[in-house]
Order: C-alpha cells, then structure tokens, then sequence
C-alpha cells in the first residue's frame, strides 16, 4: 500500500512539474515511478508526455505502446493512442481519440491543450480557442504549447536509434515492452503507406476543416435556383406561378391545410428563392452562421439541426399565415442561428474568454435580423421566428444529449 502510495505521489509532483514547464524534472519523477512499480500506467504516460515535450520521440512510442497494453479501454489509453497519432500527423483521429479520453474521464487539462494542439495544426483556431480555455480554466495553467512538438514534421523513428537521454536514471529498466508486442500495434510510419491511402489521408487532412454539409446546402440551392432562372428565362427574379418548380413546390399554408399530402411543400420550398438578392443573403448567411456551427456540432447533428428547424418554421408560417405563397431557407438558416445562440449560452464556460463577445455579437444580429423581418414588407416573419426559437430548443437538446453521453 505504501508503494502504490509513492507511486501516486510521484506521478502527481511528476505531472506538476510538467505544466509548469521543469520537463526534466517531471521526467525523473515519473521514471521513479517506474523504478517502484513496472505496471504504473500513470508513470508509463508521464513519460510519453515528457519525452514528446523533449523531443524523444521513440521512448514516446514505446511508453504509449505500454500504456495500450496495460490499460487499452481506458481514457489512459485513448490518450496514448492519441499521442501516437500526433507523431504521425494524423491530427484529425487524434482528435476522436482524445474526445474519447474526455468521455471516459472528464476534466484533465492535458487531454484539452492536446485537443487545442491538435486544432491549431487542422487550422481550426475557433475549436482550438475552446479547448484551449478549457486547459486553462482546469489547470490555472494558460500556456501549454512548451509540451508539444513546434516542427511541422515529426519524424517516426525507432526506439533503438535513440541514446538514452541524461536525466534518466540508468538503473531504471524503463519502457521495456512487454512480452508478445509487435510492431503492428503502432500505426504505420507515412513511409510505409500505399500510395491510395496516402491520397485518402491528405483528402482527409485537405477537407478537415471544410463544413461540407454547407457547402452541399449552398450548392444545392444555388442550383435549384439556376434551373428555376432557367425555366423563367429570367435570372433576375425567376419567381413566376407559371414556373412548374414554383407552382408545385411553394409552400402555402391554405393546400397544406386542405390536402396533407402536399405537405411536401414545407422542404421544396426551402429551396426555392425569389430573386437574386433573396438567394445571395440567404447563401451568405448559410455560409457565415452555417460554417461554425457545422463545426460545433458535428456534420451529423448539423444537417438535424438544418432539416428539423426549416420544417418547424415552414408550419409554423403554413398555421399562421395560411393564404401567403412562402419559398426560402431563411426558416432552416435561423434554426441554424438559434442554434448557435444555444451554444453560446450553455457552454460559455468551455468558450473560455471569447463567449462574452462572440455572444454580445449574437444578440446585436438577432435583434438586427428581427427588426429586418418586422419592417421589410413580404418576409415571413412567423417562418423566421418558427426557426429560431426551434433551433434554439434543438440545439440545446443536443447539447444535453452529449453532455449525458460524456458522463455516461
């Protein structure tokens, strides 16, 4: 008991003095911890956290290798197999990887700054600015970047092509591998790859940071809106009750309430425009609020988000305003402003320093956009408002939804 004991304690002085940047020190803590007890799954990731921190990339390997083979289904070896990740670029699984430490043990500062690493080098500064707040608000501590790697090319290496380094303690067996390890357990150097997967992976890496259901909902849109101009033979304003796709495909409240089967009518029209300026500032505005809320709340949940809040806001108008002919995505692009509203608020405290402007920003294009719809003559007013307040109540639903998933 007194040896689990000491072992505890130099982990814990070993993961202090890691933060606050004595990484050699923290190095000769966690290998004590290893001279005591060979099994200490803590030591083991102490050590692949220092020795990524000093450069030494193939004792990494080795101590995250053990980690896996001590504890696999643990946060312990979610973020081991994370850090390995790292050393092979592949920031976007180590991503997921460090997402499931999180779920399985919530609240450890290094998890989040490698989680903001991990962003930083995807080009994502909003998610990193996240996850790095949340580092900070757990820790105390609000610079981590001294622990990570700072040259863009991280070379794989072997363990056997690296000296020992001189704050080790010789006498310490260290990062021995287990009996029965094989190399295939760690993923594959880049150099080993196909060049299929090679392709695959930079596809991967060059749309990580891409919100493709948006881009998809724009394109759609946009081309929608040119077989419509064609049809019309007027780009300009192709709204015309001639038009077949307007005819059939316009939401009106009175047909929907008469006929259900023509309730279709409340997804058609949400891609349906007027005029050019009606598709330009819906588009922009799908792509602005539309872009970081994909990336909030995952592709996913994101096009729930787009598809459940425009249908809500399309009944909401078809009661409300039965006799009016409505066509747009504006319901659907408020759900999506709602529901980025919704995350602002409840999760202000991950946000970290930016929520309080981010959010004021929020309230100003709320209030704008109300006020827009109020006074321009011809705007669904109830579509918008049906949106927005639905979006908001989704939103928030999906984000208790993850909230319980993590803890459970």
């Amino acid at each position: 008991m007194e040896q689990e004991t000491d072992v505890g304690k130099l982990v814990a002085e070993g993961d202090r003095l890691l933060v606050e940047g004595k990484v050699t020190d923290a190095a000769d803590r966690y290998s004590r911890a290893l001279q005591l007890d060979q099994n200490a799954v803590g030591a083991h990731l102490g050590v692949a956290k220092a020795y990524l921190a000093l450069g030494s990339y193939g004792y990494v390997q080795i101590a995250c290798q053990r980690v896996q083979q001590l504890a696999p289904d643990t946060a312990a070896g979610a973020l081991a197999r994370a850090i390995l990740l790292v050393l092979d670029q592949r920031y976007d699984a180590a991503v997921k990887e460090l997402e499931r430490a999180e779920q399985l043990e919530p609240g450890e500062p290094y998890v989040h700054a490698l989680r903001g690493y991990c962003y930083r080098r995807l080009g994502n500064s909003f998610d990193a600015m996240s996850a790095e707040s949340k580092a900070a608000r757990l820790s105390g501590v609000r610079e981590w970047s001294h622990l990570f790697p700072k040259a863009q090319a991280l070379p794989a290496g072997l363990p056997g092509q690296l000296v020992a380094s001189p704050w080790q303690n010789p006498a310490t067996p260290a990062l021995p591998t287990a009996p029965g390890a094989t190399q295939q357990e760690m993923p594959r150097p880049w150099t080993q790859r196909s060049p299929i997967e090679r392709r695959m992976v930079r596809a991967r890496f060059a749309t990580r940071t891409t919100p493709i259901v948006t881009m998809s909902l724009i394109f759609l849109n946009v081309a929608v809106y040119i077989v419509c101009a064609q049809l019309s033979r007027n780009i300009i304003e192709p709204f015309n009750p001639n038009n077949p796709l307007y005819a059939n495909g316009a939401e009106v409240g009175t047909l929907i309430l008469q006929d259900p089967t023509q309730a279709y009518r409340i997804v058609t029209a949400m891609f349906l425009h007027a005029n050019y300026l009606h598709i330009l500032l819906n588009m922009l505005s799908l792509y602005v609020i539309g872009s970081i809320t994909e990336r909030l709340y995952g592709a996913r949940s994101y096009l729930l988000l787009y598809f459940v809040s425009g249908i809500i806001a399309g009944l909401t108008e078809a009661f409300i305003q039965p006799n009016a002919a409505a066509v747009g995505a504006s319901g659907a692009i408020f759900g999506i402003f709602g529901a980025f509203g919704a995350y602002l608020i409840l999760r202000r405290r991950e946000l970290g320093p930016v929520a309080g402007p981010l959010t004021s920003q929020w309230v100003f294009m709320l209030v704008l956009n109300l006020f827009i719809s109020v006074s321009v003559p011809g705007i669904a007013l109830w579509d918008h408002i049906g949106g927005l307040v639905s979006g908001f109540v989704i939103g928030a639903f999906l984000l208790a939804l993850q909230q319980q998933r993590s803890r459970g």
